[in-house]
């Protein structure tokens, strides 16, 4: 009899705690809307509770999407996620003007964000451009800045970033890959068409990752407005950068700074030890067997190391 009771009431526990933990994840808190900035109109997401964190996406061009499922999964029960698409990127409009595609008006959007969104200080968390945008901002508005989270960025200059990023992809890619890339783009509905495009980047980033065949894990939330906004404006903001070198500026950045870097990115490691130079109170972890997405190839230790780097005071 009392082996029965203990069963039954092993079982009983059993299902109550899963039916808690379904019902605490449902009542995670997801929110969107828009917050006009300047001339465009900045879809912004926010999921969970807790201390902000603000997500700053790559491209420049792409959206949050790429980023959001794996952050959700590791972050948002203890801290409050806010993604955002940039100007004239995913469901953010801008892309009518362009003489607006610009990286310190991408820098004055970030900023209009953070007090629509009343922060005074912010965490931020960049990853690829989103890394070097909130650089950017962090030198322009270093009291503004609670922490940042510099994640596989782009280097702090052209020269560390693009030669070496262009040699490594070209030797990284197969040639039926890029046979498959350029049929690809030979399609006449090629930037219009959500399917063909997200075809393209999945086989583009494949040597982006130390096991190729994690690209298919990116969810990239295409649809026409990404597909058809997506050339302008990767084209528009890296030509206003130019032949950019802000290593001297970041020596005015005060915040704690974490730079995770992956052994096995297409940007170059020695732009993050340069970084990570300049900038005083900095701490670059280099992750093994890691490209550019470590929230997907190494989520575990990912999660422990941006835990870890919040928690301390």
């Amino acid at each position: 009899m009392k082996k029965y009771l203990l069963k039954t009431t092993f079982i009983l526990g059993l299902i109550l705690s899963t039916i808690i933990c379904s019902f605490g994840q449902s009542r995670l808190q997801d929110k969107s809307k828009y917050i006009d900035v300047d001339g465009a109109r900045l879809f912004v997401r926010l999921v969970g509770s807790g201390e902000p964190l603000i997500i700053i996406h790559g491209g420049p061009g792409m959206s949050h999407d790429y980023l959001a499922p794996q952050l959700i999964d590791l972050l948002a029960k203890d801290y409050q996620l806010i993604f955002y698409d940039q100007r004239a990127s995913g469901r953010s409009s801008g892309v009518e003007d362009t003489t607006r595609l610009t990286i310190s008006q991408f820098v004055n959007d970030l900023d209009i964000l953070r007090q629509q969104l009343e922060i005074n200080r912010l965490n931020l968390l960049g990853h690829s451009f989103g890394g070097l945008l909130a650089m950017y901002y962090a030198v322009s508005y270093p009291d503004n800045v609670n922490k940042l989270l510099l994640i596989d960025t782009a280097p702090a200059s052209w020269e560390l970033n693009f030669p070496y990023f262009r040699k490594t992809i070209s030797e990284r890619q197969t040639e039926l890959d890029r046979q498959e890339l350029s049929n690809l783009n030979s399609k006449i509905d090629f930037e219009t068409n959500p399917e063909i495009m997200d075809r393209y980047l999945k086989i583009y980033f494949k040597p982006f990752f130390k096991n190729s065949s994690l690209s298919q894990h990116l969810s990239l939330g295409i649809d026409k407005n990404w597909s058809s906004n997506f050339n302008v404006t990767n084209d528009m903001v890296w030509n206003s950068l130019g032949r950019y070198d802000i290593h001297e500026q970041l020596k005015n950045i005060n915040s704690p700074t974490l730079i995770m870097h992956g052994d096995f990115s297409v940007l170059s490691i020695d732009g993050a030890k340069e970084i990570e130079r300049m900038i005083r109170n900095s701490t670059l972890v280099i992750l093994k067997d890691v490209g550019h997405f470590p929230y997907i190839e190494d989520p575990k230790r990912f999660n422990k190391t941006v835990r870890d780097f919040l928690k301390k005071q």
